[in-house]
């Protein structure tokens, strides 16, 4: 049986409220952006190619999760999770991302299905729950793009509901400064701030999507690495990340804070040569 879902009939925006909410949240804390200068009148120079990372091994305490990858490539192609749990991403001939297959000694309990639009980028998600030849539609996910950017991602039931919007703003750098979160008309936001540094999954293709509502999403978002996260709704999710970065710029350790605990995470990397 296909599922059809008309999406046709869901013209939701956020509500008029949520915006007065965010902007009496975000002016405060949001600085005015600087105009553009002038380009110099100087000769372009040619500067070498930076080596690029890619994150191996991420340690926290006893727990280590483990990225294999295309040889010489930042295609990602397996995740090994401390619980057992072993993520297979299978890409069409063409290189792209066709499914996201989810493993538990050695069975296959769920999967995810990318649909690509006209320029190649992740439109549409199935997210899939699998027992023994039974498959259950979980949610779809319809995302939105402003260029390269996700600027959203609604998130529908079965019964083609909207269940969730996740709404995002950036920085000039390509930093997503705002988000903003409506569940059902409960609105949430958040304000975060980055460093300056290359992010841990800054050289992954499709690394935000592929994390989706998954852990290392903080990370995986945008071109840099989280400096403090602070929400409207739930001060008690607020969260500060300080690194020691290793000398190519990339982050070798996180120590996160949130509320009265910390964790500090170890991530090992291997070097690629940039193309």
């Amino acid at each position: 049986m296909i599922l059809k879902i008309d999406f046709n009939r869901h013209n939701l925006k956020l509500p008029v409220y949520g915006f007065a909410f965010l902007l009496l949240f975000f002016a405060h804390g949001c600085k005015k952006q600087k105009p553009l200068t002038d380009a110099l009148q100087e000769e372009e120079r040619t500067e070498p190619l930076k080596e690029m990372l890619i994150p191996i091994k991420i340690e926290i305490g006893k727990l280590v999760t483990e990225l294999k990858y295309q040889d010489g490539k930042s295609v990602l192609n397996e995740i090994s999770h401390p619980n057992g749990e072993v993520w297979k991403i299978v890409y069409t001939k063409a290189g792209y991302p066709q499914r996201l297959e989810q493993y538990k000694n050695n069975k296959q309990f769920r999967y995810f299905n990318y649909a690509l639009d006209a320029e190649f980028r992740i439109s549409k998600i199935q997210s899939w729950n699998k027992d023994n030849a039974n498959l259950t539609l979980a949610h779809l996910y319809v995302v939105g793009y402003d260029k390269q950017s996700v600027v959203s991602i609604k998130k529908y039931d079965p019964a083609s509901n909207l269940v969730e919007e996740e709404t995002l703003a950036y920085t000039t750098s390509g930093n997503p400064e705002a988000i903003i979160w409506d569940n059902k008309n409960v609105i949430d936001a958040q304000r975060w701030t980055y460093d300056d540094k290359s992010g841990i999954f800054s050289k992954l293709p499709y690394a935000r999507l592929f994390f989706l509502e998954q852990a290392y999403r903080d990370f995986s978002m945008g071109n840099s690495n989280p400096l403090s996260t602070s929400s409207l709704k739930n001060p008690s999710e607020n969260k500060t990340f300080s690194y020691t970065y290793n000398s190519s710029g990339y982050p070798s350790e996180i120590i996160i804070k949130k509320g009265g605990s910390t964790e500090t995470m170890k991530i090992t990397y291997r070097v690629i040569k940039p193309g």
